[in-house]
């Protein structure tokens, strides 16, 4: 499964379209709309196919090649923050507890079951919770040493180590102040938990666990009391303790990012190979633990020999490899190109073609604490010189949905209420006036005096590289600025550039989308002021009230009274336009029609390729099957 703590930041996937398609029958047609086009069943989906005739280089092959769109910046999946490293590092490292991509509820992976959970009402942690969990006598690890309480506590400590580049991570676990040994058995444990945070038990299992005779083999860590680690003020007292920085030193060091030989966890696969900017090569487990327990949830499956993860940044690029049979899986694929080939008698023999609803949302970020954008009246008239709508329908070919916000429309704590922000470059104007906007020298952008100097109202917009479906429509957003007296400024940035520059805030507006996981949502990490410098805040959105908010939500556990308290978090987010949200698109893929159970989801990144099992039967009468 895919599921953990972290959140992602990542570029969209659609693009302009500059001809309507036509039928892959031939022949001439009346051209149809984009939305008419979406709106149609897949027509190849009602032909019949006979795919033990089809002809292809990849019948018999039980490897799965799966397109990511940037290289990955760690398999340290504590300091790990792109998305597509949280994905590879699922291979590599098991949880405590996982959320099935389709139904969304927790199952047990590393542990018996899901803990017993008690509420305390006197004592050291009135008010809090305990959580009492055990280890599956079957999980070891690598070496064949037993999976303990003690690799659970290791993990934990490093996570509160405050060194350990693992800011994204750390506040969730926050609440975990202590974590109690049963003396009759190391495989048994209980955390006792400040406060009792509505997901608790999500954040309490769904972080992976790391072998401490790897990672801390000096096992510094056991130093340090967990409640030190966990209080404020001594953990920063700690920070420059020696055995802190020196473990802090060695665990965020590349040796555990990506040497093969130290990427050590307890997942079905194995760290094999990483070419920078290429791929990255994990290998199914021999004789792994988790092969004692097949069947028992879908965690303990790994049935391609090897998993590959194809770096190709360029889109068409992306979209040439699957023509060309050389990948496996490609998801977020162009609408248009998802249309002409989910229609093409030849590509369907090959692949099977989704599109998923998902979790996730695009829009254009506003540096609430840059001079030029630090007035919400700015902030909105660039809302309102957003052609949304027009984005889906002639650039999506109808295959998004408009969003107000962060809360996804599907939870039941989405506001209903929040009005969508049509475009309106009149109303875009008139705010700009309003905020002492104005072309003062008649060259079309528009200035002011700020501390006695003139400045123009001159933007700039960064968003990765590679994808010119961004590129497009920050084309059409800089029009449309130019329309109300703003300059937009286009730069393009390297992937892991682009997320660099983003986590030291430095930008004035940036590109991107935010995946959300299936589980209830805390808006912690990206919308808290406490979150702006480590977390997830680029923006600077969040003040003492907006806190108070965010944080009576997170340990309110009347669900009716957290709903309300949801609603009042999105109408500060609405109020403030710390965002210009745009869309959330389905998630157009294809996979390989060689394996079968080869399904897509609405969870991130939509498919679970360890389940992909090899149909012998595909191409198998064909002329051209390679003997396996």
């Amino acid at each position: 499964m895919r599921q953990s703590l972290h959140s992602y930041i990542v570029a969209s996937g659609i693009i302009f379209v500059s001809a309507v398609l036509s039928s892959c029958t031939g022949g001439e047609q009346k051209a149809k709309t984009p939305c008419e086009m979406a709106s149609e069943n897949d027509t190849m989906k009602n032909i019949k196919i006979d795919r033990t005739l089809v002809k292809s280089e990849r019948a018999g092959v039980n490897e799965v090649v799966v397109q990511i769109p940037g290289d990955l910046d760690k398999l340290n999946p504590i300091t790990a923050v792109s998305a597509y490293a949280n994905y590879t590092n699922s291979r590599l490292f098991s949880q405590l507890l996982d959320v099935d991509p389709d139904s969304f509820k927790l199952f047990p992976s590393l542990v018996m079951a899901r803990p017993e959970i008690k509420l305390i009402e006197d004592g050291e942690y009135k008010g809090g919770m305990s959580m009492a969990w055990e280890l599956r006598p079957e999980a070891t690890w690598d070496n064949g040493t037993p999976i303990t309480a003690d690799d659970v506590i290791f993990t934990l400590k490093a996570t509160k180590n405050p060194q350990v580049d693992d800011e994204n991570l750390r506040p969730y676990l926050d609440f975990i102040d202590d974590v109690v040994v049963d003396p009759a058995n190391p495989r048994k444990f209980t955390y006792f938990c400040k406060g009792r945070y509505f997901l608790s038990e999500y954040s309490a299992g769904l972080y992976p666990i790391l072998p401490e005779y790897n990672y801390d083999p000096g096992k510094l860590m056991r130093k340090f009391a967990m409640k030190d680690l966990n209080n404020t003020e001594k953990a920063a007292s700690l920070k420059s303790n020696p055995d802190i920085i020196k473990f802090a030193n060695a665990f965020n060091s590349e040796k555990y990012s990506r040497d093969k030989g130290s990427v050590v966890g307890s997942g079905p696969y194995e760290f094999d190979q990483w070419i920078t900017g290429q791929r990255i090569i994990v290998k199914r487990k021999q004789n792994w633990w988790g092969d004692k327990l097949k069947g028992v949830n879908r965690d303990f499956t790994n049935l391609p020999d090897k998993v590959i993860y194809e770096v190709i940044v360029d889109i068409n690029a992306s979209t040439a490899a699957l023509k060309g049979e050389k990948i496996d899986v490609l998801s977020g694929m162009k609408a248009k190109d998802y249309l002409e080939l989910s229609r093409d008698k030849r590509m369907v023999e090959k692949y099977n073609f989704y599109k998923p609803e998902q979790l996730a949302y695009s829009y254009v970020g506003l540096n609430m604490r840059n001079s030029k954008l630090s007035d919400v009246k700015v902030r909105r008239a660039l809302a309102y010189c957003v052609d949304i709508d027009k984005i889906i329908e002639k650039i999506g070919f109808c295959m998004s949905a408009r969003v107000p916000g962060p809360i996804s429309p599907s939870k039941p704590y989405f506001d209903k209420d929040l009005k969508l922000i049509p475009f309106d470059i009149s109303k875009a104007a008139k705010l700009l006036d309003e905020a002492g906007w104005k072309d003062s020298d008649g060259d079309g952008v528009r200035d002011k005096v700020v501390n006695g100097q003139k400045v123009k109202l001159s933007l700039e917009l960064k968003y990765p590289s590679g994808s010119d479906v961004v590129e497009k429509i920050a084309t059409l957003f800089a029009e449309n600025c130019k329309k109300a007296g703003i300059e937009v400024v286009q730069t393009q940035r390297e992937w892991t550039v682009f997320l660099q520059e983003e986590k030291q805030h430095n930008f004035e507006m940036s590109f991107g989308s935010w995946i959300a996981s299936p589980t209830p949502d805390d808006p912690k990490q990206i919308w808290s002021s406490t979150s702006y410098d480590g977390g997830s805040n680029y923006v600077g959105f969040g003040d003492q009230k907006s806190d108070e908010v965010i944080e009576k939500l997170r340990n309110e556990p009347d669900e009716t009274k957290r709903n309300a308290l949801y609603k009042e978090f999105q109408q500060m987010i609405y109020d403030a336009q710390p965002y210009i949200f745009m869309y959330s698109p389905l998630n157009k893929e294809a996979i390989h029609a060689r394996f079968k159970n080869a399904n897509a989801s609405k969870a991130r990144p939509g498919y679970e390729e360890n389940e992909f099992e090899l149909d012998k039967t595909f191409g198998s009468k064909s002329s051209d099957v390679k003997p396996q």
